[in-house]
């Protein structure tokens, strides 16, 4: 046995095995960090992390409890990976049926509760020609005279990707960054030069939240619902929707 070879081949897999480690380290720090521009928005507010994942932010926003989830999406073929920041309110909404409009759909949007509502809905004149709305009951989804300006508002901007509703609260998603080409490209790998979230783009989006939820909230109770939104015949689906 050439020993001298042996302990070359265990010296490397220790290097590589360092290397690795720094990397996950690198990489842990930085998507921990994705939050730390914009706790001040917060009345109050818990980060956590799971290993090398996104850090996930819990918290009280100008009243109300919110939730912030990063996403990272290299699902879709020949496309660069997004990272989605997905801003959900929860709180009870007096509307039974789910809302889901999702723009540009290419069925694999994983995060999304688009594929588990089983009716869809023909869009409006003037809402996003690129997109699907979808629903769970179509008798007692959000009226669509109440949505109509804040999915205009929303959708006008192009890294506007889902607005859902269901009884249990509202959540936006938005592209918060595009990994970058060359990285994707050469390595498949979904790296991204900035992931630390603004103030200004957090901010804008719980706000725009928080208004279509106040006047969901403000609109007369859809006809045979309860006053907490909900019917024994939606249970099922809202667990599937997760908001």
């Amino acid at each position: 046995m050439r020993y001298d070879v042996l302990a070359l081949a265990l010296l490397l897999v220790a290097v590589l095995w360092l290397l690795h480690r720094r990397q996950r380290a690198r990489v842990r720090c930085m998507r921990a960090a994705v939050f730390d521009a914009v706790l001040t928005l917060f009345e109050r507010y818990r980060v956590t992390q799971d290993d090398v994942d996104f850090a996930v932010l819990e918290g009280r926003y100008r009243g109300y409890e919110v939730r912030l989830e990063p996403i990272v999406d290299h699902v879709a073929l020949r496309k660069v990976p997004s990272l989605w920041l997905l801003v959900t309110l929860r709180a009870p909404v007096p509307f039974a049926g789910a809302f889901d409009l999702l723009a540009r759909p290419q069925n694999v949007e994983f995060y999304s509760p688009s594929s588990t509502l089983e009716h869809a809905i023909a869009l409006p004149a003037g809402w996003p020609a690129h997109a699907s709305l979808r629903t769970d009951r179509p008798d007692a989804m959000p009226p669509q005279e109440i949505m109509a300006s804040h999915i205009v508002g929303f959708f006008a901007d192009p890294k506007a990707k889902e607005i859902v509703v269901t009884p249990r609260g509202v959540r936006l998603v938005y592209q918060a960054r595009q990994a970058e080409r060359s990285q994707y490209l050469v390595l498949r790998q979904a790296e991204f030069a900035e992931v630390a979230l603004t103030p200004e783009t957090v901010r804008e989006l719980l706000d725009r939240a928080m208004a279509l939820y106040q006047d969901l909230t403000a609109a007369p109770l859809a006809k045979g619902q309860g006053t907490d939104g909900t019917s024994p015949s939606t249970e099922r689906s809202i667990e599937r929707v997760a908001v």
